[in-house]
């Protein structure tokens, strides 16, 4: 038989992870739902971090209230900046339990946590890369808002939106070019934070688009998901994070077919 070389349309891979799933969803839903909490709780803190803020004597202190205004949301940006890059860093573990679910090998709930053992810190290098431009335009958009907000110009309401259309598209752009960096912080566990970044970037090359059209796959599914007032994101969560797995293992290894109908 000869072999074949060729890197899969996003609706099989799509396909090929539901079939994966297939009897796996106890454990899925599992790491899922821990998953949630964790990113709720980390959230929240944030939130507690603000009130705390709020109450600092230091900005009662400021005689200008716009000013004492924008010095506290930027800060409180900064915080929830931070917590969310602590946040990203769960996208390790995530990968870990899904590769091991695609490769065959077992999977466990502590899997969760893979990007706070060996090496957090540079698993925290590679989540602050990712997000550090939507951070900065965060920000923006948050200044503006409050601006808005204190002044009711409408000159800064245009300026808060037309901020956040450029952070969606950088948002996208990072999470089409990075988002693999997670996946290939487990492949190579002694490359430090910037070649692992740099690999990720050579390999998606050419293949944005294909992740694109796979993550666009779920659209459906995640209106679904609303419409169940968020419970179905249990079901759905676990098929995209196989399917990004599937996807990286195909993108790391083309060569490696095996045909839809022999799948499990």
């Amino acid at each position: 038989m000869t072999k074949q070389s060729e890197y899969r349309p996003a609706g099989e891979i799509k396909e090929q992870a539901k079939n994966t799933m297939a009897g796996r969803y106890g454990g899925a839903v599992m790491i899922t739902l821990s998953y949630l909490i964790w990113i709720y709780l980390i959230s929240y803190s944030g939130s507690i971090f603000s009130a705390m803020l709020a109450k600092l004597p230091f900005f009662g202190n400021i005689s200008e209230s716009i000013t004492s205004d924008i010095i506290f949301t930027v800060i409180s940006a900064l915080i929830f900046s931070l917590l969310n890059i602590i946040a990203g860093m769960f996208q390790c573990g995530i990968n870990l339990y899904y590769l091991n679910i695609s490769t065959g090998r077992d999977a466990q709930p502590a899997d969760l946590f893979a990007g706070f053992r060996g090496d957090p810190a540079k698993v925290f290098k590679v989540s602050a890369f990712i997000m550090f431009p939507t951070i900065i335009t965060s920000v923006i958009f948050n200044i503006f808002a409050e601006l808005y907000v204190l002044t009711h110009d409408q000159r800064f309401f245009i300026l808060s939106w037309a901020t956040l259309v450029p952070a969606l598209a950088i948002t996208l752009y990072m999470n089409l070019t990075y988002g693999m960096a997670y996946f290939l912080l487990l492949d190579f566990p002694k490359y430090p934070a910037s070649r692992i970044l740099s690999l990720t970037r050579k390999k998606i090359t050419g293949h944005r688009m294909r992740l694109l059209l796979l993550d666009l796959r779920f659209i459906p599914m995640l209106l679904l998901c609303i419409l169940s007032m968020g419970l179905g994101i249990l079901w759905v969560y676990p098929i995209l994070s196989e399917s990004h797995a599937l996807f990286f293992l195909n993108l790391m290894n083309p060569d490696h077919y095996v045909p839809i109908d022999e799948r499990v």
